[in-house]
C-alpha cells in the first residue's frame, strides 16, 4: 500500500503540473488519513450462523481530487483496513452449537479490507479557512476473512486440531463521505473525515471434499483525521 500511495501522489502532482493555474484556483489536493474503522450490521454481528464477529479496526487511506470548478471535482480514494476477530464470543457460540465439543481453543488473525474508489466531490466554503467536502464513490472492494487455528477437546477424550484458511473475494462497493477542513498554511490543511462504505462479498470455503459459501454484508463507518496538500 505504501507504493500505491507514493504512486498516487506522483501521478496527481504530474497531471496537475499541466494545469497549474486552474488547480491553484480551485484547491485540488492529495492527502492521507489515519484513524478508526467501525464494522456495522452483519459484519459486526455475533449471530453464530451469519455474523462476522468483526471488532473495531484501524484504517489508513490516500486520497486525491481535482476540482474543475469552485464546487465540483472528481477524485480517487484508496484505503487499507484491518479488523480483529471476536474469537472469545465466537468460541463460546461454537461450543454451544456443537454438543460433542467439551473445550475449544481458537487463535484468529484479522479481517483485511482494501478499497479502490473513484467518484465525484462537492465543496462548500463555510468561511475563508473552513470548508466541507462531500463525495459519492464506487469501485473495487477486496476483503479477506481471518486465518484461524482450532484446538478441540471432545467428550470422548479425543483431542483434534484443524486450520481454517481465510477466504478472499473481490466485488463492487460504494462509499459516501463528508469532511470538515481547516486551512493551516498556504496549500496545507487539516481535516476530520467521516466515511461509510458498503459491499456484499461472498466467501468460499473448502471443508473436506465439499465447498460452502458465506455471504457477509460489510457496512463500515470510518472517522479519520488527516492532512491535505493543495495544488
Amino acid at each position: 500500500m505504501k507504493y500505491v500511495f507514493k504512486l498516487l501522489i506522483i501521478l496527481i502532482v504530474s497531471s496537475l503540473s499541466f494545469t497549474n493555474i486552474l488547480a491553484q484556483k480551485y484547491n485540488s489536493f492529495a492527502g492521507i488519513r489515519i484513524g478508526y474503522a467501525l464494522p456495522m450490521g452483519q459484519f459486526a454481528s455475533h449471530e453464530f450462523a451469519t455474523g462476522g464477529y468483526a471488532l473495531l479496526g484501524k484504517s489508513i487511506k490516500g486520497e486525491a481530487a481535482w476540482f474543475i470548478s469552485p464546487k465540483f471535482g472528481f477524485g480517487i480514494d484508496i484505503s487499507s483496513k484491518s479488523f480483529g476477530f471476536a474469537s472469545g464470543y465466537y468460541r463460546d457460540d461454537y461450543l454451544e452449537s456443537e454438543p460433542s465439543y467439551l473445550k475449544m481453543d481458537l487463535l484468529s488473525g484479522p479481517y483485511k479490507v482494501q478499497t479502490y474508489m473513484g467518484g465525484v466531490y462537492y465543496k462548500v466554503n463555510l468561511t475563508k479557512k473552513f470548508y466541507s467536502t462531500f463525495k459519492l464513490m464506487g469501485g473495487m472492494y477486496t476483503a479477506r476473512t481471518p486465518d484461524q487455528f482450532y484446538g478441540v477437546d471432545n467428550f470422548g477424550g479425543i483431542k483434534t486440531t484443524f486450520w481454517k484458511t481465510g477466504s478472499l473475494d473481490r466485488t463492487i462497493g460504494f462509499l459516501a463521505g463528508a469532511s470538515f477542513e481547516y486551512t493551516l498554511f498556504d496549500h496545507v490543511s487539516v481535516l476530520l473525515q467521516a466515511d461509510i462504505s458498503y459491499a456484499e462479498p461472498v466467501f468460499v470455503y473448502i471443508k473436506g471434499q465439499e465447498t460452502y459459501t458465506k455471504n457477509i454484508n460489510m457496512p463500515i463507518f470510518q472517522l479519520l483525521p488527516g492532512i491535505n496538500i493543495q495544488f
